[in-house]
């Protein structure tokens, strides 16, 4: 878990500080941007992500709902079908070749739901009442994932070269999110 935190800790900072949901005055439309283009980087690899093989202890398919979160906020927000077709996706460009490419993508996608944790402290009263599905998460069960997501990625990463090479594909997946949601006007 280290390699994947070192490799990705620039980028996170820089990707955290920028967002517009996390800034003091943020509201509907600034969460609106963000599930938007959370959305559009997320959704066109999560099923291949997801569908992979993983340790059954890490329950892939419960993970694997992100983006039907997303959708549920996009809906609440007033976006039907053909707007949510819409939206525009990022290229489909990520490495989930290997399980140390898989362990490093889901890194980044576990970790989102830690920060969205902290950001729904703030944010979702000033939202209500909209649902704000993402910022829920895994709701009170968010540390008991994180924590199996933990300990999974440490056994599977047990040897330098599957560490070097989640750390890599972690930090590809917050570079490409980074320029996503840059590219869009989220952050």
């Amino acid at each position: 878990m280290l390699i994947m935190r070192e490799a990705t800790r620039a980028i996170h900072d820089d990707f955290e500080t920028g967002l517009k949901v996390g800034r003091p005055d943020a509201g509907r439309d600034d969460y609106l941007g963000f599930i938007s283009a959370m959305y559009g980087w997320l959704s066109p690899f999560e099923a291949r992500l997801w569908q992979a093989e993983w340790p059954s202890a890490l329950t892939p398919q419960t993970r694997g709902q992100k983006s039907a979160w997303l959708e549920c906020d996009l809906r609440a927000a007033g976006l039907d079908d053909a707007a949510i077709a819409a939206l525009p996706l990022a290229p489909d460009t990520l490495l989930l070749d290997t399980p140390a490419r898989r362990f490093g993508v889901a890194y980044v996608m576990e970790g989102a739901q830690l920060g969205s944790q902290l950001l729904a402290k703030t944010l979702k009263p000033r939202l209500a009442p909209w649902p704000a599905r993402w910022l829920s998460g895994y709701g009170e069960n968010a540390s008991a994932y994180w924590l199996s997501f933990r300990k999974e990625a440490e056994r599977a990463l047990a040897d330098a070269q599957s560490q070097t090479e989640a750390g890599a594909a972690a930090a590809a997946a917050f570079r490409s999110l980074a320029d996503w949601f840059q590219a869009r006007g989220a952050a």
